[in-house]
Order: structure tokens, then C-alpha cells, then sequence
């Protein structure tokens, strides 16, 4: 979380190697977390330290990585899953949401080939279970994974993600209340702070994220709304994540529009 604690990567890795060591690394069977953080902590970025050294941290002590791309994966962040964009490999990957587009409700899990023959020469790898394997769910997978290839779509994240950033340092990172741009590619996230000198945020009570999403519908535009960011409880930011269809111009009538709500909410 740069923005409220800019400790290097590094030094976070080596904290948690710290706490395996403390517990027992027997006693600690996997870490896991958002390579980019989701709704919690509106697409917060970690530094680029940070997922190298975590990962070594993983694999020396023998405790399994797992990422949680659900928000993240296939293309949102302008790569096919976040992870790539510092080459780290998890053990297990989680994902849902984009692999259907939204479309069909379907999740799934990834893992390794380590991973998968551990089990397997334990038993079996079992991973049948109430509704899975849908013949339906698994024909929109693969015709957005044909759509998201054939169409360059993950580039194009990556390529109109940059446009998206770029417009929003431009005309909304120095707006009154707007504390911290951030994200990578198609996924965007802006915290919102009383104080900008401080960073202070505002009191939950006063509603602020939802009061902008609110702004925002009114003239037309959709943003998801997220809390406790700062503290828990205390902290707003607004999410978005445009189609990777989306046009230049569309990128900008989305930040124009962004700005009439936070200016609203001024």
C-alpha cells in the first residue's frame, strides 16, 4: 500500500520471512494474496521488490504462493494475470470474473504441475464437486479466451490502460479531495482523503465514496464504490475497470465525467 507506507519490498519480505520463522515453517502451509489489490485496497500497486522477494521467501521455506487473481486476471491489469507483470509464478492461482466475461458465473483454480502431482501420488487429484465441470460455463470460457486472443484484447488493455492513467493524473489526481491515483492497466483505482496534505481520510459516516458513485450515475457513468481502506473502517476509494473495447474517447468522457462527480461532491 504505497500511498500510506511506502516500506520497500524487500523489507516487507523480509518480515514476513521473519514471522514463517517464528511460527515454524511446518505449521505454515501457503501465503496468499492479490498481486494487485482488489476492492480492499482499490488497486493498489505493491513495489516492484516486493513479489520477487516474497516469492523467494515462499520457496525457501518450502510454503506454497497462491495468488488471488479473480479481479485481476485475464488482462484486467494489462497482462494476462497480474503476477506476470513481475514474472513470479504461484504454486496455485485463483481466478473467476473475466475468464467468462461476466457472463456465466465461473471460478477456477490453477495449479502448478509440483502442485498437482503431489496430490495426485497421494490419492488422486480429486476436484469434482456440486455444479462444477458445466458443460455451458466452460463453452463461454473458452469463447472469451478465443475472443480475448483473437482480438488482442489483453495488449489492448495494456495499451489503453496507459491512455487511462494518463488521463487521470492529467485532469484528476490534483482535484481538492483526490489523495492518490493508482493501477495498472484497465483497472484504476482513486482514494479519496479529506486532507490531502495529511492524507487524512474521511469518517465512514460521512459516506464519501458512495456519494461520488452516486454524482457519477448521475451523469452517466459507473464506478464501483470501496471503504476502510485506511484503516479498516475509515478510507474511500472508486474502482474502475472500463472494457478492453473501450475507445480513446470514451476513456476520456469516463474521466470528464469522473471529475463532474468529485467536483459535485466538493
Amino acid at each position: 500500500y504505497p500511498y500510506r507506507d511506502n516500506t520497500s519490498g524487500v523489507h516487507l519480505a523480509a518480515q514476513l520471512d521473519a514471522t514463517i520463522d517464528e511460527i515454524g515453517a511446518a505449521r505454515v502451509a501457503a501465503f496468499v494474496a492479490e498481486p494487485i489489490a482488489g476492492a480492499a485496497l482499490g488497486a493498489s500497486v505493491p513495489p516492484d521488490d516486493y513479489w520477487p522477494a516474497i516469492a523467494q521467501v515462499c520457496e525457501a521455506h518450502g510454503v506454497l504462493l497462491i495468488a488471488d487473481e479473480v479481479m485481476t486476471g485475464f488482462g484486467r491489469t494489462g497482462a494476462w494475470f497480474a503476477c506476470d507483470h513481475w514474472g513470479v509464478r504461484p504454486d496455485i492461482l485463483v481466478a473467476g470474473k473475466g475468464a467468462s466475461n461476466g457472463a456465466w458465473p465461473l471460478g477456477l483454480t490453477i495449479a502448478s504441475g509440483a502442485v498437482h502431482d503431489a496430490i495426485d501420488s497421494a490419492g488422486g487429484f480429486v476436484h469434482g464437486f456440486t455444479w462444477s465441470h458445466h458443460p455451458i460455463g466452460a463453452r463461454v470460457a473458452l469463447a472469451v479466451l478465443q475472443r480475448l486472443r483473437d482480438g488482442g484484447l489483453v495488449e489492448r488493455s495494456a495499451t489503453a490502460g496507459r491512455t487511462l492513467h494518463a488521463l487521470l493524473d492529467d485532469r484528476i489526481a490534483g482535484l481538492p479531495y483526490v489523495g492518490n491515483v493508482r493501477g495498472r492497466g484497465l483497472f484504476a483505482g482513486i482514494e479519496l482523503v479529506a486532507d490531502r496534505a495529511t492524507k487524512a481520510p474521511f469518517r465512514r459516516s460521512e459516506m464519501a465514496a458512495e456519494r461520488v458513485a452516486r454524482a457519477a450515475k448521475e451523469v452517466g457513468l459507473l464506478v464501483y464504490p470501496s471503504t476502510g481502506c485506511a484503516d479498516g473502517t475509515n478510507g474511500d476509494v472508486l474502482l474502475l475497470g472500463p472494457p478492453f473495447i473501450v475507445t480513446d474517447a470514451q476513456l476520456e468522457a469516463i474521466v470528464d465525467r469522473l471529475a463532474t462527480a468529485i467536483a459535485t461532491f466538493a
